[in-house]
């Protein structure tokens, strides 16, 4: 069973690994089962059909970004820091030209299963809300300062992040997103 498990996120990492690059359309079984050394046959056995594994992909990001954000809020009560953090985990796929999961994901909307789009807006539900606390306990204690709605600040806060993340995938140019990243900190201080 152990022996299972460790298979079967294998397989997770590696296809996740292939949606960030290439998109979730941009790939077969047989893509993940040559980079993993196995035969379909056993891809097959965990994640039955290529919506089985979009939906435990996202469901395993919405799980990761949940333990980041945990991690964030128990590091540090600042809430400036705290967005400093957060842009760093948008900022890691961007190392090797990628986005993130969700980000890809979301171009390929259309063929996704209902459950896999249904985890994606959970997954960008929980970085809205996440977002909109800690700008609005920011700008209570005067970490922060924006004008307007924190819901609205969030939301822009985030899609700056993602069209960030393209641009240095499409410029393959770290300082772009870099540039993007450091100004939307600087413009809330």
């Amino acid at each position: 069973m152990n022996n299972n498990k460790n298979t079967a996120e294998i397989i997770l990492d590696t296809a996740q690994s292939i949606v960030q690059d290439a998109g979730f359309n941009g790939f077969s079984y047989a893509h993940i089962a040559e980079k993993v050394g196995i035969r379909t046959a056993s891809i097959h056995y965990h994640f039955p059909n290529k919506e089985d594994l979009g939906e435990a992909l996202i469901a395993r990001y919405h799980r990761h970004f949940i333990s980041a954000i945990a991690q964030i809020d128990t590091e540090t009560q600042n809430n400036l820091e705290k967005l400093r953090k957060f842009t760093l985990l948008y900022g890691g796929p961007v190392q090797d030209f990628c986005t993130c999961l969700g980000v890809m994901l979301s171009t390929d909307l259309a063929t996704l299963s209902g459950k896999t789009r249904e985890g994606l807006v959970q997954l960008f539900t929980a970085n809205l809300e996440w977002l909109e606390r800690v700008l609005e306990q920011g700008r209570r204690v005067g970490h922060l300062n924006f004008k307007g709605a924190a819901d609205v600040q969030a939301h822009q806060f985030l899609a700056s992040l993602q069209g960030a993340q393209l641009l240095a995938r499409s410029f393959r140019d770290l300082s772009r997103f870099n540039m993007i990243a450091e100004e939307l900190i600087s413009a809330l201080t």
